[in-house]
């Protein structure tokens, strides 16, 4: 079996399940696209599977120029592309009955100023990632900052409950589903690790609503609790796994399963091969 991944970088987790997966036979090509120079003319399949782990501008140029060809990527490249857009992802938890904040899109960033009566908003690049260029605005004049004719995003900010100043985040391997709390902002490695809690029945279904909604499940997703109530904030296609119990085996374990249904010409997902999809 030969699996590709394509990535920007590697966390500690990542770089255990490549060492697992080559302890089982399976050779791995560490593709890292900002990092060389690519003659297209020569960009072609040559593994079985594409493990797409990056979300760069570059790495999904490669991963889906490799789609094209007739590659079988993990997660499935149209999914992965539509992932990194933000309001094609929160429209479609909407409609998939997840519980989401109000959201908003415009070019003009006066048009969000009447929306401030009810409440702070939080600005976010619409294919932003890791947090960059997000920020709170609690007043009309703070949206000045905001560059008409840009493509805005904005959504209801729902304060977190709690002092504590912990993020929740959730992430599904195949069936199984665990809960991270982090700390924010993450300071120290351990806090990037957080701590493992079980998530409740409701967060579990929705969890699963995620997945349903784009026929995936293998990623991961922001929850903020507000007032008692969970809000999906963001869905990653792939995330970082930390602090998952024996995370990187549980990884390799399903990589490995899918990199034998595309080797057998079935769908890499298992959702996608129970047929899910958003009602």
């Amino acid at each position: 079996m030969r699996i590709g991944v394509i990535a920007d970088w590697l966390n500690p987790n990542m770089e255990r399940l490549v060492q697992l997966l080559t302890e089982q036979g399976v050779h791995l090509d560490l593709i890292y696209p900002e990092k060389q120079l690519t003659d297209l003319s020569q960009v072609k399949v040559e593994n079985d599977l594409y493990l797409l782990k990056s979300g760069t501008e570059p790495a999904l140029s490669l991963g889906g120029s490799l789609h094209m060809l007739g590659a079988v990527t993990l997660n499935p490249y149209p999914i992965v592309a539509m992932l990194r857009n933000k309001v094609i992802v929160m429209r479609a938890l909407q409609a998939a009955g997840v519980p989401v904040p109000e959201t908003y899109m415009t070019t003009n960033a006066a048009d969000l100023a009447p929306l401030l009566d009810a409440g702070p908003l939080i600005m976010k690049p619409y294919r932003g990632t890791r947090g960059r260029g997000v920020v709170v605005v609690r007043r009309p004049e703070e949206l000045e900052n905001q560059q008409d004719d840009d493509f805005l995003l904005a959504q209801r900010y729902h304060e977190p409950d709690g002092p504590d100043g912990y993020d929740y985040k959730v992430f599904r391997i195949g069936e199984r589903i665990f809960g991270i709390r982090r700390r924010w902002p993450i300071r120290t490695y351990e806090d990037k690790l957080g701590y493992p809690f079980d998530p409740s029945p409701e967060l579990r279904d929705i969890a699963l609503r995620c997945g349903q909604a784009f026929g995936i499940d293998l990623y991961g997703l922001d929850v903020v609790m507000s007032q008692g109530s969970p809000y999906v904030v963001d869905l990653n296609k792939f995330g970082s796994y930390m602090g998952v119990p024996d995370g990187p085996r549980l990884l390799a374990d399903y990589i490995y399963a899918a990199g034998k249904r595309a080797m057998q010409g079935e769908p890499v997902t298992a959702s996608a091969k129970a047929g899910w999809r958003m009602q």
